[in-house]
């Protein structure tokens, strides 16, 4: 007798060998079989790089896939790390970091209070992350899986430095200003970068160690191209009596 599905519920074939063929009766998907392989590092970097990219990082946004860092081998075997919320992004280039594959790592609010540039955040092929000290002893462990399974956009389709010249212009969220001024606290110095009022603000910090660091703010949709119309007209002054000579 073979398996049916009779008023929502779901009826196995017990002559089915195996519970892989059960589960995959009707479409039901299978479960992946168990691994009895041990965890290993997939991907190690300066915890300094998530400290300054988590601001920029999205937050309970219903595209999952920017609630976290994404980490991306490079091809000269350095990696990078990219946030974005989708108003703004960052994107930190570590030369000494290690990545086995791309990946999109949840990030706690908690763990940066361990993160600094002599620390490094791992992340296990299970899932599991944690920040270390510079003796490879952990600091924090992060709770739970910590791994997104997603495609994350392509940065590089969206940024570009084509017509830009230094300078700021444009309609800024402050907010999202006082975060890229914050980097401050990290690195040397920051500049910006303009292109017109419907590019993204472009930012530039300078280096520290082996981390390199830029981003972009979009804009907002806002003129000032005129003055609003509440503000007085101007006109026309005269004077009604000559300024005589004093007495």
């Amino acid at each position: 007798m073979g398996a049916v599905l009779a008023h929502s519920f779901w009826i196995p074939d017990m002559n089915a060998t195996t519970d892989q063929e059960r589960l995959s009766i009707e479409g039901v998907p299978a479960a992946e079989p168990e691994s009895n392989e041990a965890p290993h590092m997939i991907a190690r970097i300066n915890a300094l790089a998530v400290k300054i990219a988590y601001p920029f990082m999205a937050k309970d946004d219903i595209r999952f896939y920017l609630n976290g860092l994404n980490i991306r081998p490079l091809e000269d075997d350095s990696v990078m790390v990219v946030a974005t919320d989708g108003h703004r992004y960052l994107v930190v280039h570590d030369q000494n970091g290690y990545a086995e594959r791309e990946m999109i790592v949840s990030v706690k609010k908690d763990c940066l209070k361990s993160t600094n540039s002599k620390n490094t955040f791992d992340v296990m092929s299970n899932g599991s992350a944690f920040v270390n000290d510079e003796h490879g002893m952990p600091l924090f462990v992060q709770p739970g899986n910590s791994l997104i399974e997603a495609e994350f956009p392509r940065i590089e389709n969206v940024v570009s430095a084509i017509g830009y010249t230094e300078g700021i212009s444009g309609a800024i969220n402050p907010a999202y200003l006082k975060d890229a001024l914050a980097l401050g606290q990290h690195f040397n110095s920051i500049r910006f970068f303009t292109k017109d009022q419907d590019s993204a603000l472009v930012f530039v910090v300078g280096g520290m160690g082996d981390l390199e660091v830029f981003g972009g703010i979009m804009k907002l949709r806002e003129s000032f191209e005129q003055l609003p119309t509440w503000f007085p007209k101007p006109v026309l002054f005269k004077l009604t009596e000559p300024v005589g000579a004093p007495e």
